[in-house]
């Protein structure tokens, strides 16, 4: 019985994986080439240092014990040792322990640091993530315009199939000549020649979009997507985020100096020892210890803290102006891509029309060669307009279509 359960799983689980590779969407696409780029691996490191640098900011806290000793040649007028002893070598043992009371807010300010370089770092990774989905975009659409393009030659290649036929037919009655069914022959070998073209084609921007999401996409089916027509302009890149964590790092900082300007508080213990003692009895040994509070407060902060505050904000500033270039130059690219949609949109209105009276146009043709009223050759001209037409509808479809995407891409959707 449990054979048979792992059995129906396996089986499951080959299904699940064979629907997937049937078909792949634009969408999934964007997912999987974040997932497979080695950037992706930033992440964890990122929030691996953030943690350790944390928990090294959070020990400033704990008590900080120091010890020195000392052996050596004690110089001018020092307390008597005893009797008989005489001797200028000395050890001296010197213990300070410090407990922090109040840093000043230096540690809950480089907590904060930390936190936003963190999150800057972050940001910045998703920058550079975002901008696979132009690649993907790119490679995607390539793929689904020849596609395409192959559907309007197998189209053409029935339509000449057919003529073939009934050419040869008539050739085999004493009703046309040989050169008939021969241009016919050579107009399906420049199909095929077409065909060939777009295949090799094909199969380099699958096997880059392949290589791009980590995945073997040579039996899937590229989905086609639905046409975002639909537009709005507000803007929601990961460039935003990354000015924001730019101006929260910068704040941070500027902390520390109103840091700077505080005391520091702590409770201060220290303890000496001399070997041979100071003759104050028996002893051998002389100790001396101190227990007390401490207060500690360097100004010098105060000599540059306007300094310090009009730097911040010229850095402010700084980021400021990035960030209005940046929405600048991207509505200047959301206008001219509105501009291209409204252009492809005009364009594709008629495209059907032409298509439909194309080939009415070639069915009279046809229908003229084969009552012998017409020549070969225009029916020739007649289907390749034909074709010619069904390949721009394909072309400018398509176009309209990666241009939605597009603009969806760089106002970050």
């Amino acid at each position: 019985m449990k054979n048979s359960y792992l059995l129906k799983c396996i089986c499951l689980l080959g299904m699940i994986t064979t629907v997937k590779a049937q078909t792949l969407t634009v969408e999934q696409s964007y997912q999987l080439a974040v997932e497979n780029y080695p950037l992706i691996k930033q992440y964890e490191l990122i929030e691996k240092t953030k943690e350790y640098t944390l928990s090294n900011a959070n020990k400033a806290y704990l008590p900080q014990l120091s010890v020195t000793a000392i052996e050596g040649y004690v110089f001018g007028d020092f307390p008597s040792m005893g009797a008989g002893d005489e001797s200028k070598f000395k050890f001296i043992g010197l213990a300070q322990i410090n407990q922090t009371i109040w840093d000043g807010g230096a540690t809950k300010t480089q907590k904060k640091i930390i936190e936003a370089s963190s999150n800057l770092d972050k940001a910045s990774v998703e920058v550079s993530l975002y901008d696979l989905r132009s690649r993907v975009n790119q490679l995607y659409f390539g793929i689904l315009l020849i596609d395409e393009q192959l559907k309007q030659l197998e189209i053409q290649n029935t339509i000449l199939a057919n003529n073939i036929d009934k050419v040869k037919k008539l050739h085999e009655n004493g009703l046309t000549y040989k050169t008939d069914v021969d241009e016919m022959k050579v107009e399906q070998l420049n199909l095929n020649r077409q065909k060939k073209d777009f295949q090799y084609t094909r199969n380099g921007y699958q096997t880059m979009l392949s290589y791009l999401i980590g995945k073997n996409i040579n039996q899937a089916k590229l989905e086609k997507p639905l046409n975002k027509i639909a537009q709005d302009t507000v803007i929601n890149r990961p460039e935003i985020t990354r000015f924001t964590n730019q101006r929260n790092l910068i704040t941070a900082q500027s902390d520390m100096q109103k840091v700077s300007l505080m005391p520091k508080v702590g409770l201060l213990g220290a303890g000496v020892v001399l070997a041979p003692g100071i003759n104050l009895g028996p002893n051998k040994i002389s100790t001396v210890g101190v227990a007390g509070l401490s207060v500690g407060w360097d100004i010098k902060g105060l000599y540059k803290n306007s300094n310090e505050k009009e730097l911040t904000k010229q850095q402010l500033n700084q980021v400021n102006v990035q960030e209005e270039t940046f929405l600048f130059n991207t509505r200047f690219q959301m206008n001219q891509k509105t501009a291209d949609i409204e252009r492809q949109t005009a364009i594709l209105k008629d495209d059907e029309d032409i298509v439909k009276l194309r080939q009415t146009i070639r069915e009279g043709y046809q229908l003229k060669y084969d009552t012998g009223a017409g020549p070969l050759i225009d029916l020739l001209n007649a289907t390749q307009k034909e074709a010619n037409a069904r390949s721009d509808k394909a072309l400018h479809e398509i176009q309209l279509l990666m241009s939605t995407y597009e603009y969806q891409t760089i106002k970050g959707n």
